[in-house]
């Protein structure tokens, strides 16, 4: 499998992988979906849903392990990833609930806000990811794939 070498693009991004080239790593937090919160509010006339707690602690979780291993550890800094990705994601949940897609946009969203990718409109496909159960050690394995294509 390619390495990712360092290159600092002209766009202002941090770090671009070539074609083919990955990053992988474990996150290690309890997958959950954004819409799983019976909790609502009113914006702009409209009624919408609101993160649960469960969604907001796994999204924190990730921006810790992020500033931790990212900016402090082994890559330096933000990768600030602006190019199109393949996420492939195992969810290892502690309980058979949610389905794929929740935990696929509460991924994508936590890994923007974490500042792995630019904006999650970059992870345009979710090759290889699946759900699984493991309740003694939940976690997420994330292997993010450089696409052909600007």
């Amino acid at each position: 499998m390619p390495s990712a070498t360092l290159r600092i693009r002209s766009s202002g991004a941090a770090f671009k992988l070539r074609p083919g080239e990955s990053i992988t790593f474990v996150l290690p937090v309890t997958p959950r979906t954004k819409k799983n919160s019976r909790v609502h509010a009113k914006v702009r006339g409209r009624t919408v849903p609101l993160p649960s707690g469960a969604y907001k602690k796994m999204a924190r979780d990730v921006l810790v392990w992020a500033q931790e291993k990212v900016i402090k550890g082994r890559w330096a800094w933000w990768l600030d990833l602006q190019q199109p990705l393949n996420c492939a994601a195992i969810f290892y949940r502690d309980a058979n609930r949610g389905d794929a897609v929740g935990y696929y946009q509460a991924l994508a969203d936590a890994l923007e806000a974490a500042g792995i990718v630019s904006d999650d409109k970059w992870i345009t496909q979710w090759d290889g990811s699946r759900l699984a159960k493991d309740a003694d050690r939940p976690r997420i394995e994330v292997t993010l794939t450089a696409l052909d294509g600007e």
